[in-house]
């Protein structure tokens, strides 16, 4: 038998109830008990939604369904990652190159105005923390429309970045403007070009971002267009 409209609407009601409340997550795990559901029906007309449903979760172990949920939320991550790499490739081989580029060689020419070799650094952590309120505010608006979706709640981890971006350079801007004398332990010389390494991949990162997050929405927006906003 076929499950009808009601039906797979009220195992998504059940689906949730266990605890997944994304919608895609939802859907993933309808495409793996579905047919199981529709064959444990054939075989026992008399038998209910729910009860063919309690069957189905229970046949996948004490986890249930986690591991599908898992597994799905991998994909993902790990899709969102590909798109990073693509985009960061996409900028390295590319005319945009020239933006980080030109911008460090104005930072850099800061300090010899500035007369002070460590000039530079200060306006990269106010460049960075500058582009990250301006993506927070961009894109934030957008969380609550897509929030019902793992696809886009995956790119939290862009989020994820940009707090530890507002951490690192608060860190960098005490550590690297502290006396020289503070500065000359081995420790502390390890300490900050952690901080500088970590700063580089973080301006790197600000130029592409916007794009790996419009992806990550551009899949949700086709996931909503398959099976509505819920």
């Amino acid at each position: 038998m076929k499950l009808t409209k009601d039906q797979i609407e009220q195992l998504k009601k059940l689906i949730s109830y266990k605890g997944y409340p994304e919608i895609d997550v939802q859907y993933e795990i309808l495409d793996h008990v579905a047919c199981k559901i529709e064959e444990l029906m054939e075989q026992e007309p008399k038998a209910t939604l729910e009860a063919a449903f309690a069957k189905v979760h229970a046949s996948f172990g004490i986890f249930g369904f986690s591991e599908l949920e898992e597994s799905y939320k991998k994909m993902i991550q790990k899709r969102l990652w590909g798109y990073y790499w693509t985009a960061l490739k996409d900028l390295l081989l590319s005319y945009r190159v020239i933006f980080p580029i030109g911008l460090l060689y104005l930072f850099f020419q800061s300090s010899i105005l500035l007369q002070d070799s460590r000039a530079w650094i200060a306006m990269i952590i106010a460049f960075l923390l500058f582009s990250f309120f301006w993506v927070v505010i961009r894109y934030w608006g957008k969380h609550k429309k897509y929030k019902k979706y793992a696809s886009y709640i995956a790119s939290n981890s862009v989020f994820q970045i940009i707090n530890f971006g507002v951490i690192v350079c608060i860190q960098g801007h005490t550590f690297v403007y502290r006396e020289q004398g503070v500065q000359s332990g081995l420790f502390a010389q390890i300490f900050i070009g952690t901080i500088l390494l970590a700063i580089t991949f973080l301006f790197v990162s600000v130029f592409i971002l916007p794009k790996v997050l419009a992806r990550s929405i551009s899949d949700t927006e086709a996931l909503i267009q398959i099976y509505g906003e819920g």
